[in-house]
């Protein structure tokens, strides 16, 4: 059931007290042990919040943090899911780092304890947090946010897109759309989560896809990749598709379109020099594909961008 719109404009780290009458629940213990921020649970956000709402057991807030900050470790109440509009961050946990981009998912458990550094032009993202209530409600499915995921492109940075698009739009149907859009990632984490541990994955699949990430703009045969890899095409074919859930075709769009984004929200280019430039043999196609993947046609995602700047 949809609930009440909270709108919190330009506030700044809002205080602890605040904060739990918004993040109500129970109160998980920290993953990692080390100097913590305050010894206590941090708001999700330590930069500017430039905006919360709630649609049912989700809140979203955007928030925006200065280029070249750093942040110590700290840890958040509640599983959480960052979706990067523009700009960079790195995230420093468990030993290990994550570089999250412009339209990348970043999936942390309910205290999971972490650094941040922004990159050189700051960052921009949507916050989502789940309530304890929706977690419940999600049963098994809830697992899956209960593990660190980070996703790039695809069909997670598309429907990211759509929350987005709700979000700053805002009417009397946008949080009913962004409940059902987060139930989407929740599901399609889910799927892909599946497909990841159904199997370990052979070196030669990942170099399969490497060969793609770097010929996308380019002409690309299924038997170029396969002399690539050194495999039959029908055994490529056939193997790409269990491990990643999708054609390599599938995949290639999914490279160009990500290209195209870049060029959309970073560039004043022309539609038509993006389309070659991507690959698309021309600006119709382009278009076509990119409001049937996105949701929204390549002029309305660069307005997007440029009106949230």
């Amino acid at each position: 059931m949809v609930k009440e719109l909270r709108l919190l404009t330009r506030d700044i780290l809002i205080p602890l007290a605040v904060t739990s009458q918004i993040q109500r629940g129970r109160n998980p213990a920290p993953r990692n042990s080390g100097q913590l921020m305050a010894n206590q649970f941090s708001p999700i956000t330590l930069g500017e919040r430039l905006q919360t709402i709630k649609a049912g057991g989700f809140v979203l807030t955007e928030t925006r943090h200065q280029p070249n900050h750093e942040l110590p470790r700290h840890y958040h109440e509640r599983s959480n899911i960052a979706f990067v509009l523009d700009g960079s961050f790195r995230e420093i946990l468990k030993g290990r780092s994550i570089d999250c981009y412009a339209r990348s998912l970043l999936v942390k458990p309910a205290g999971e304890a972490h650094a941040n550094r922004y990159g050189s032009r700051g960052m921009r993202c949507l916050l989502v947090e789940i309530e304890p209530e929706q977690l419940q409600e999600l049963g098994s499915w809830s697992a899956t946010l209960d593990q660190i995921s980070h996703v790039r492109g695809g069909t997670l940075a598309a429907l990211g897109i759509r929350i987005y698009q709700e979000f700053r739009l805002m009417d009397e149907a946008s949080l009913l759309a962004i409940e059902g859009l987060m139930l989407e990632i929740v599901a399609n984490l889910s799927r892909r989560s599946n497909l990841l541990s159904e199997r370990k994955r052979p070196l030669w699949l990942d170099r399969a896809r490497a060969f793609l990430q770097a010929h996308s703009t380019g002409t690309v045969r299924l038997t170029d990749v396969a002399k690539a890899v050194e495999k039959h095409p029908v055994h490529l074919a056939r193997e790409f598709r269990k491990a990643y859930g999708c054609t390599l075709g599938e995949y290639l769009r999914d490279l160009r379109i990500e290209f195209c984004c870049r060029k959309l929200s970073a560039s004043d280019l022309p539609l038509v020099e993006i389309a070659l430039a991507a690959g698309f043999s021309s600006q119709s196609h382009f278009s076509k594909l990119f409001k049937r993947q996105i949701g929204v046609t390549p002029s309305e995602f660069r307005s997007l961008y440029r009106v949230a700047r």
